[in-house]
Protein backbone atom coordinates (compact mmCIF):
# COMPACT_ATOMS: atom_id res chain seq x y z
CA UNK A 1 0.00 0.00 0.00
CA UNK A 2 1.26 3.66 -1.09
CA UNK A 3 1.09 5.68 2.08
CA UNK A 4 2.79 8.67 3.75
CA UNK A 5 2.67 10.88 6.21
CA UNK A 6 -0.18 13.64 5.58
CA UNK A 7 0.04 17.33 6.05
CA UNK A 8 -1.23 19.11 9.05
CA UNK A 9 -5.04 17.93 8.59
CA UNK A 10 -8.33 19.17 10.43
CA UNK A 11 -9.70 16.57 12.91
CA UNK A 12 -13.71 14.81 13.29
CA UNK A 13 -16.36 15.87 13.12
CA UNK A 14 -16.92 16.86 9.31
CA UNK A 15 -19.03 19.65 8.05
CA UNK A 16 -22.53 19.56 6.70
CA UNK A 17 -20.59 21.09 3.72
CA UNK A 18 -18.46 18.52 3.14
CA UNK A 19 -18.32 15.89 0.08
CA UNK A 20 -18.39 13.28 2.52
CA UNK A 21 -21.58 14.55 4.17
CA UNK A 22 -22.97 14.93 0.52
CA UNK A 23 -22.02 11.59 -0.41
CA UNK A 24 -23.09 10.00 2.81
CA UNK A 25 -26.17 11.24 3.99
CA UNK A 26 -27.78 10.43 1.10
CA UNK A 27 -30.14 6.96 1.81
CA UNK A 28 -29.26 5.08 -1.01
CA UNK A 29 -26.29 5.33 -0.11
CA UNK A 30 -27.16 1.79 2.31
CA UNK A 31 -28.00 -0.10 -0.39
CA UNK A 32 -24.57 -0.89 -0.70
CA UNK A 33 -24.36 -1.77 2.62
CA UNK A 34 -24.32 -5.87 2.06
CA UNK A 35 -21.55 -5.43 -0.65
CA UNK A 36 -19.27 -3.46 2.01
CA UNK A 37 -20.00 -6.11 4.73
CA UNK A 38 -19.32 -9.22 1.77
CA UNK A 39 -15.89 -7.42 0.80
CA UNK A 40 -15.15 -6.71 4.40
CA UNK A 41 -15.24 -10.37 5.23
CA UNK A 42 -13.48 -11.98 2.49
CA UNK A 43 -10.59 -10.76 4.05
CA UNK A 44 -9.89 -13.95 6.36
CA UNK A 45 -8.82 -11.83 9.93
CA UNK A 46 -12.11 -9.81 9.58
CA UNK A 47 -13.98 -12.43 8.70
CA UNK A 48 -12.73 -14.13 11.76
CA UNK A 49 -13.54 -11.31 13.84
CA UNK A 50 -17.29 -10.73 12.60
CA UNK A 51 -18.38 -13.82 12.99
CA UNK A 52 -16.67 -14.87 16.58
CA UNK A 53 -17.22 -11.21 18.27
CA UNK A 54 -20.31 -9.60 16.10
CA UNK A 55 -23.91 -9.72 16.83
CA UNK A 56 -24.92 -10.38 13.07
CA UNK A 57 -26.32 -13.69 14.06
CA UNK A 58 -27.90 -12.86 17.40
CA UNK A 59 -28.72 -9.29 16.81
CA UNK A 60 -28.53 -8.45 12.99
CA UNK A 61 -30.84 -5.30 13.74
CA UNK A 62 -29.08 -4.05 16.87
CA UNK A 63 -26.42 -4.74 15.42
CA UNK A 64 -27.12 -2.30 12.08
CA UNK A 65 -28.74 0.53 14.23
CA UNK A 66 -25.26 0.69 16.52
CA UNK A 67 -22.67 0.78 13.37
CA UNK A 68 -24.78 3.68 11.88
CA UNK A 69 -25.04 5.49 15.34
CA UNK A 70 -21.77 4.88 15.77
CA UNK A 71 -20.64 5.67 12.23
CA UNK A 72 -22.65 9.19 11.76
CA UNK A 73 -21.71 10.35 15.00
CA UNK A 74 -18.27 9.82 14.79
CA UNK A 75 -18.29 11.42 11.22
CA UNK A 76 -20.50 14.32 11.82
CA UNK A 77 -21.84 14.49 15.72
CA UNK A 78 -20.37 17.37 17.54
CA UNK A 79 -17.01 17.45 18.72
CA UNK A 80 -18.15 15.93 22.22
CA UNK A 81 -19.64 13.26 20.61
CA UNK A 82 -17.32 12.17 17.95
CA UNK A 83 -15.03 12.31 20.11
CA UNK A 84 -17.03 9.64 22.61
CA UNK A 85 -18.06 7.82 19.50
CA UNK A 86 -14.07 7.22 18.70
CA UNK A 87 -13.84 5.98 22.39
CA UNK A 88 -16.08 3.43 22.22
CA UNK A 89 -14.83 1.78 19.06
CA UNK A 90 -11.28 1.74 19.92
CA UNK A 91 -13.19 -0.06 23.18
CA UNK A 92 -15.05 -2.21 20.83
CA UNK A 93 -12.19 -3.38 19.08
CA UNK A 94 -9.35 -4.05 22.09
CA UNK A 95 -11.41 -7.21 23.16
CA UNK A 96 -11.69 -8.25 19.29
CA UNK A 97 -8.74 -10.97 18.38
CA UNK A 98 -8.13 -14.66 17.94
CA UNK A 99 -7.69 -17.59 15.13
CA UNK A 100 -8.70 -17.29 11.45
CA UNK A 101 -10.18 -20.25 9.63
CA UNK A 102 -6.52 -20.72 8.60
CA UNK A 103 -5.24 -20.56 11.39
CA UNK A 104 -3.64 -17.04 11.47
CA UNK A 105 -4.24 -15.01 14.53
CA UNK A 106 -5.23 -11.69 14.05
CA UNK A 107 -6.62 -8.13 15.69
CA UNK A 108 -9.32 -5.80 15.39
CA UNK A 109 -6.36 -2.81 16.29
CA UNK A 110 -4.48 -4.16 13.08
CA UNK A 111 -4.07 -1.21 11.31
CA UNK A 112 -4.08 -3.07 7.98
CA UNK A 113 -7.70 -4.93 8.58
CA UNK A 114 -9.04 -1.04 10.20
CA UNK A 115 -7.74 0.06 7.05
CA UNK A 116 -9.56 -2.70 4.62
CA UNK A 117 -12.92 -1.96 6.55
CA UNK A 118 -12.97 1.57 6.30
CA UNK A 119 -11.73 1.27 2.28
CA UNK A 120 -15.01 -1.24 1.59
CA UNK A 121 -17.11 1.72 2.72
CA UNK A 122 -15.57 4.86 0.62
CA UNK A 123 -15.49 2.56 -1.85
CA UNK A 124 -18.56 1.24 -2.15
CA UNK A 125 -20.45 4.83 -0.56
CA UNK A 126 -19.00 6.72 -3.54
CA UNK A 127 -19.83 4.06 -6.13
CA UNK A 128 -23.38 3.32 -5.02
CA UNK A 129 -23.75 7.77 -5.06
CA UNK A 130 -22.14 7.98 -8.61
CA UNK A 131 -24.75 5.37 -9.50
CA UNK A 132 -27.73 7.05 -8.47
CA UNK A 133 -27.02 10.79 -7.97
CA UNK A 134 -24.25 11.97 -10.04
CA UNK A 135 -20.18 11.03 -10.65
CA UNK A 136 -17.79 13.47 -9.20
CA UNK A 137 -15.36 14.94 -11.17
CA UNK A 138 -11.62 14.36 -9.96
CA UNK A 139 -11.01 17.90 -8.07
CA UNK A 140 -13.99 16.80 -5.64
CA UNK A 141 -13.98 12.87 -5.72
CA UNK A 142 -10.32 14.25 -4.48
CA UNK A 143 -11.50 16.20 -1.59
CA UNK A 144 -13.79 13.08 -0.67
CA UNK A 145 -11.14 11.17 -0.41
CA UNK A 146 -9.06 13.67 1.81
CA UNK A 147 -12.13 14.06 4.21
CA UNK A 148 -12.89 10.08 4.07
CA UNK A 149 -9.47 9.90 5.41
CA UNK A 150 -10.05 11.52 8.84
CA UNK A 151 -12.55 9.04 9.10
CA UNK A 152 -10.05 6.29 9.17
CA UNK A 153 -8.03 8.24 11.83
CA UNK A 154 -11.32 8.09 13.99
CA UNK A 155 -11.74 4.54 13.46
CA UNK A 156 -8.19 3.92 14.84
CA UNK A 157 -6.37 4.03 11.44
CA UNK A 158 -2.49 5.49 12.09
CA UNK A 159 -1.90 9.26 10.83
CA UNK A 160 -0.48 8.34 7.46
CA UNK A 161 -1.74 4.56 7.32
CA UNK A 162 -4.22 5.78 4.07
CA UNK A 163 -3.36 5.35 0.66
CA UNK A 164 -1.81 8.74 0.02
CA UNK A 165 -3.97 9.63 -2.61
CA UNK A 166 -6.93 8.22 -4.64
CA UNK A 167 -4.98 7.04 -7.30
CA UNK A 168 -3.31 5.14 -4.47
CA UNK A 169 -6.27 4.22 -2.66
CA UNK A 170 -7.87 2.45 -6.55
CA UNK A 171 -4.39 0.40 -6.52
CA UNK A 172 -4.36 -0.68 -3.02
CA UNK A 173 -8.20 -1.58 -3.35
CA UNK A 174 -7.57 -3.50 -6.42
CA UNK A 175 -4.42 -4.99 -4.90
CA UNK A 176 -6.34 -6.53 -1.68
CA UNK A 177 -8.98 -7.83 -4.23
CA UNK A 178 -6.69 -10.01 -6.14
CA UNK A 179 -3.45 -11.06 -3.66
CA UNK A 180 -5.33 -10.94 0.29
CA UNK A 181 -8.93 -11.42 -0.28
CA UNK A 182 -10.70 -15.64 0.50
CA UNK A 183 -13.89 -16.14 0.85
CA UNK A 184 -13.92 -18.58 3.76
CA UNK A 185 -16.29 -20.63 6.28
CA UNK A 186 -16.67 -17.20 8.20
CA UNK A 187 -17.45 -15.14 4.98
CA UNK A 188 -20.21 -17.74 3.88
CA UNK A 189 -21.93 -17.38 7.24
CA UNK A 190 -21.97 -14.06 7.19
CA UNK A 191 -23.08 -14.03 3.40
CA UNK A 192 -25.82 -16.60 4.38
CA UNK A 193 -27.17 -14.13 6.71
CA UNK A 194 -26.66 -10.66 4.58
CA UNK A 195 -28.75 -11.47 1.48
CA UNK A 196 -32.24 -10.97 2.68
CA UNK A 197 -32.93 -8.20 5.51
CA UNK A 198 -34.31 -10.51 8.39
CA UNK A 199 -37.88 -8.94 8.03
CA UNK A 200 -41.35 -10.23 8.80
CA UNK A 201 -43.69 -12.02 6.53
CA UNK A 202 -43.82 -11.24 2.79
CA UNK A 203 -41.42 -7.98 3.65
CA UNK A 204 -38.18 -10.29 3.23
CA UNK A 205 -38.11 -11.50 0.03
CA UNK A 206 -39.81 -8.45 -1.49
CA UNK A 207 -37.09 -6.75 0.24
CA UNK A 208 -34.61 -9.38 -0.40
CA UNK A 209 -34.48 -9.21 -4.05
CA UNK A 210 -33.42 -5.95 -4.66
CA UNK A 211 -30.72 -6.16 -1.35
CA UNK A 212 -29.36 -9.28 -3.69
CA UNK A 213 -29.08 -7.63 -6.60
CA UNK A 214 -27.34 -4.70 -5.78
CA UNK A 215 -25.28 -6.84 -3.49
CA UNK A 216 -24.36 -9.63 -6.01
CA UNK A 217 -24.23 -6.80 -8.80
CA UNK A 218 -21.52 -4.47 -7.27
CA UNK A 219 -19.05 -6.97 -6.08
CA UNK A 220 -16.02 -7.51 -8.26
CA UNK A 221 -16.49 -10.28 -10.29
CA UNK A 222 -13.43 -12.10 -9.16
CA UNK A 223 -15.29 -11.88 -5.36
CA UNK A 224 -18.38 -12.94 -6.34
CA UNK A 225 -17.40 -16.09 -8.19
CA UNK A 226 -15.96 -16.86 -5.52
CA UNK A 227 -18.85 -16.64 -2.89
CA UNK A 228 -20.35 -18.75 -5.69
CA UNK A 229 -22.81 -16.31 -7.33
CA UNK A 230 -24.59 -16.27 -10.52
CA UNK A 231 -24.70 -13.19 -12.87
CA UNK A 232 -25.18 -12.28 -16.46
CA UNK A 233 -26.67 -10.37 -19.01
CA UNK A 234 -30.39 -10.84 -17.63
CA UNK A 235 -29.28 -9.71 -14.11
CA UNK A 236 -27.55 -6.74 -15.21
CA UNK A 237 -30.25 -5.40 -17.10
CA UNK A 238 -32.26 -6.42 -13.78
CA UNK A 239 -29.80 -3.82 -11.56
CA UNK A 240 -29.51 -1.39 -14.17
CA UNK A 241 -33.37 -0.76 -14.17
CA UNK A 242 -33.09 -0.93 -10.38
CA UNK A 243 -30.47 2.27 -10.06
CA UNK A 244 -32.61 3.99 -12.44
CA UNK A 245 -35.62 3.56 -10.66
CA UNK A 246 -33.51 4.86 -7.46
CA UNK A 247 -31.61 7.27 -9.83
CA UNK A 248 -35.51 8.96 -10.48
CA UNK A 249 -36.92 8.87 -6.69
CA UNK A 250 -33.91 10.49 -5.98
CA UNK A 251 -33.94 13.67 -7.72
CA UNK A 252 -37.48 14.18 -7.22
CA UNK A 253 -37.33 14.27 -2.94
CA UNK A 254 -35.28 17.33 -1.78
CA UNK A 255 -32.32 17.11 -0.35
CA UNK A 256 -33.45 18.71 3.40
CA UNK A 257 -36.01 15.34 3.17
CA UNK A 258 -33.48 12.85 1.80
CA UNK A 259 -30.83 13.59 4.71
CA UNK A 260 -33.72 13.68 7.34
CA UNK A 261 -33.18 9.90 8.61
CA UNK A 262 -29.00 11.13 9.07
CA UNK A 263 -29.82 14.11 10.96
CA UNK A 264 -32.58 11.83 12.95
CA UNK A 265 -29.48 9.55 13.35
CA UNK A 266 -27.27 12.24 14.56
CA UNK A 267 -29.55 13.98 16.63
CA UNK A 268 -30.32 10.88 19.28
CA UNK A 269 -29.03 10.27 22.13
CA UNK A 270 -28.72 6.48 21.82
CA UNK A 271 -28.72 4.42 18.89
CA UNK A 272 -32.21 3.15 17.43
CA UNK A 273 -33.93 -0.02 19.46
CA UNK A 274 -36.96 -1.90 17.87
CA UNK A 275 -36.98 -4.51 19.89
CA UNK A 276 -39.94 -6.93 17.88
CA UNK A 277 -38.06 -6.36 15.18
CA UNK A 278 -34.41 -7.43 16.43
CA UNK A 279 -35.91 -10.39 18.12
CA UNK A 280 -37.65 -11.28 14.82
CA UNK A 281 -34.51 -10.73 13.34
CA UNK A 282 -32.46 -13.08 15.69
CA UNK A 283 -35.01 -16.02 14.71
CA UNK A 284 -34.87 -15.68 11.45
CA UNK A 285 -31.28 -15.33 11.45
CA UNK A 286 -30.58 -18.48 13.16
CA UNK A 287 -33.12 -20.17 10.55
CA UNK A 288 -31.21 -18.85 7.94
CA UNK A 289 -28.08 -20.39 9.32
CA UNK A 290 -29.27 -24.06 10.52
CA UNK A 291 -30.96 -24.15 6.88
CA UNK A 292 -27.31 -23.20 5.41
CA UNK A 293 -25.92 -26.25 7.66
CA UNK A 294 -23.87 -23.10 9.32
CA UNK A 295 -23.41 -22.28 13.10
CA UNK A 296 -21.21 -19.33 14.13
CA UNK A 297 -19.62 -18.62 18.04
CA UNK A 298 -21.42 -15.96 18.55
CA UNK A 299 -24.63 -17.34 17.92
CA UNK A 300 -24.16 -20.63 19.95
CA UNK A 301 -22.91 -18.06 22.99
CA UNK A 302 -25.37 -15.46 22.61
CA UNK A 303 -29.08 -15.39 23.82
CA UNK A 304 -31.64 -14.71 20.97
CA UNK A 305 -32.04 -10.74 20.58
CA UNK A 306 -28.70 -9.98 22.29
CA UNK A 307 -25.56 -9.09 21.32
CA UNK A 308 -22.51 -6.76 21.79
CA UNK A 309 -21.81 -5.17 18.23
Amino acid sequence: MSAAPDPVLPTLPLSRSSLAWRVNAEPTVFAGGGRALLLQVAHPGVGAGVEQFSSYASDPWGRLFRTVDIMMKLSFGSPEVSARQQRLLHAMHRRVRGTTDDGASYSALDADLQVWVWATLVDTALVVYEEVRTPLDDADREAYYEESKLVAYGCGVPRGGCPRDWSAFRDYFDTVVRDDLRVTRSARAVAATAMTPPLPGPLAPATGAPNRLVTVGLLPPSIREQYGFDWDARSQRRLDLWFSALRVGSHLMPAPLRHLPTEWTIARTKPLRIGWLQRHGARATASRLDAAGLTTPELDAAEPGVGTG
